[in-house]
């Protein structure tokens, strides 16, 4: 149980991680404040990942 549970939230952090990226990448396509605070919302949650991995494993 525990095990499936692990799996799923590591599928769920890659997901998670993946969205990010291509909002980083999308947003840099963009001109203006739109494609900025998508890029910044990306980095946001990529920086959100790395802070939980850390925490977890520190």
């Amino acid at each position: 149980m525990e095990y499936t549970k692990e799996r799923l939230l590591t599928i769920l952090r890659v997901l998670l991680f993946a969205v990010a990226v291509g909002m980083v990448i999308w947003g840099q396509t963009r001109i203006g404040y739109l494609g900025l605070s998508v890029m910044l919302l990306g980095l946001a949650g990529m920086l959100l990942l790395i802070y939980g991995y850390n925490r977890r494993n520190l």
